[in-house]
């Protein structure tokens, strides 16, 4: 990169900071993405589309590049963190549901197994 492009890069990575400032995502993300198309390793380029982009999942992978490019970013550390720890509580709780439907299944099906057993033994005692 020569020295005349990194001010131009600065410009409009500051033009994208300007334009989420007056809430238009689209223009930011527009000027963004094509920062990060000639530099994938433009670390703040990368920071600033995690805020401009529309979900929590994009906003997470922007983060995820941030880190890849410096993994000494805290601000993307706890920015990660925070969109991450809800995700994690809700998995605990599915993961705990799941293990409570397992054993309902495992168990409703040793009642069935049982209900068998206790009809064969009962039909062979009678017939016998």
């Amino acid at each position: 990169m020569t020295n005349e492009e990194s001010p131009n890069r600065i410009d409009r990575l500051m033009d994208a900071i300007d334009l989420l400032h007056e809430d238009d995502r689209a223009g930011a993300v527009a000027i963004l993405r094509q920062l990060i198309r000639e530099d994938n390793d433009f670390e703040d380029a990368w920071l600033w589309m995690s805020v401009a982009v529309d979900s929590l999942d994009q906003s997470s992978l922007c983060l995820d590049n941030v880190l890849r490019v410096n993994p000494a970013n805290i601000a993307a550390a706890t920015a990660l963190h925070r969109i991450r720890t809800p995700e994690m509580a809700v998995e605990k709780r599915r993961g705990r549901l799941r293990l409570a439907r397992d054993m309902a299944f495992a168990l409703m099906w040793m009642l069935v197994l049982g209900i068998l057993y206790a009809l064969l033994i009962t039909y062979f005692n009678v017939g016998g």
